[in-house]
């Protein structure tokens, strides 16, 4: 008689991950059922990627258990997991020097040992299916980042995998494709039985294709339930701060962004969500003279994300690296005026270090509060 397959196909028991020291992972439990689709959500820094990352062996973790279909994966042979859980990353890193077609059929022909004629006839339904049937023949510089990520996926499926991870599938692209790209996704869930997590910054996304969402921070599962629970009746406190935003957009700046560019699309963002104009303006100008005087004097590495909520507040995030920084409390120059800037335009101001990282976090207080 065989045995009957095991209802969880990813259990995970204790994971931890450090880099240079700065704990990633930090003990964290979490189970994945067979055929269930998971949106792994949550700020920056979390540990999202990382924790995919894990599953797969792209990174070794520093210490716990990761089981995959009641095996242990550090104990599997490599190949044969990466076969079982196919990834679609933030890049699309197909070769530039194949085709469409050949991007899909290549690890099939040179891994699996499929015969050519097989290979081609199922890479060219895969393009199908993820609607890029014309597209055989082009080469990446000709697709649109949107179709280069669809290439990818179907690259993934070409190794008939049983489980499905995307790493944040729709970061790497212009606002425009992406929905194009949610849309395979959503197909592949709809159609497929196939186990699925999904990183992912699109919240309504997430929300309408999982049967169930991670919300991770601070290196763990925080909060486990099902989209209702975690969108409409969150549990614990900054999984209902996260949840307040409706929307965010994330940067990572360097001291040579362009201001233009960036300037654009915070007022787009803004008017997309329609925040006054009054406040679009002080948005954008309050940002700008924060970087000049503040980050840009203090830090080398930045990462920026803003949300707007519900009541159409607009919530700020900046993480930055270095030694402990608060600016609400610091006595130097950039600080006073940074913590001047913020008292003058914001409300509920909150420091925090995370994962090694400053997190400031601050609301843009509306005119009428």
């Amino acid at each position: 008689m065989s045995q009957a397959p095991v209802k969880n196909m990813i259990t995970v028991k204790g994971l931890c991950k450090s880099y240079n020291g700065v704990p990633v992972l930090k003990d964290l439990d979490a189970t994945i059922n067979r055929g269930e689709i998971v949106s792994i959500v949550g700020p920056s820094g979390a540990g999202k990627s990382t924790f995919l990352r894990c599953l797969n062996l792209l990174e070794t973790p520093d210490s716990g258990e990761i089981l995959v279909d009641g095996e242990n994966a550090e104990e599997m042979d490599v190949k044969l997991l990466r076969r079982k859980m196919g990834m679609v990353f933030q890049q699309f890193n197909l070769f530039p020097h194949l085709s469409a077609l050949e991007n899909v059929m290549l690890a099939p022909t040179t891994l699996l040992k499929e015969p050519k004629d097989e290979a081609e006839e199922r890479a060219l339904d895969l393009l199908e299916k993820v609607g890029l049937a014309g597209k055989a023949w082009a080469f990446s510089w000709e697709l649109s980042g949107g179709q280069q990520q669809r290439v990818a996926i179907a690259r993934a499926l070409a190794m008939r995998p049983e489980i499905m991870l995307f790493d944040e599938p729709t970061s790497a692209l212009d606002p425009t494709m992406v929905n194009e790209v949610l849309g395979v996704i959503r197909n592949l869930a709809d159609e497929s039985g196939m186990t699925m997590a999904i990183v992912t910054h699109e919240m309504r996304f997430a929300r309408d294709v999982s049967d169930r969402i991670f919300y991770m921070d601070q290196g763990i599962v925080y909060e486990d339930g099902t989209p209702e629970e975690i969108f409409e009746h969150p549990k614990r406190d900054r999984t209902r701060a996260f949840i307040r935003r409706v929307d965010t957009i994330r940067f990572e700046l360097d001291k040579d962004f362009d201001y233009f560019g960036f300037d654009a699309k915070i007022d787009n963002f803004a008017m997309k969500h329609m925040v006054e104009q009054e406040r679009r303006e002080l948005l954008v100008e309050l940002i700008e003279a924060l970087f000049d005087n503040f980050f840009f004097s203090k830090v080398d590495e930045l990462t920026f994300s803003l949300g707007v909520t519900e009541k159409k507040e607009v919530e700020l995030r900046f993480a930055y690296g270095g030694p402990e920084i608060n600016p609400m409390i610091a006595d130097d120059a950039p600080s006073r005026f940074a913590r001047s800037m913020i008292l003058k335009n914001g409300t509920d101001v909150e420091f925090n270090v995370i994962d090694g990282k400053n997190v400031l976090e601050f609301v843009l207080a509306p005119k009428n509060r």
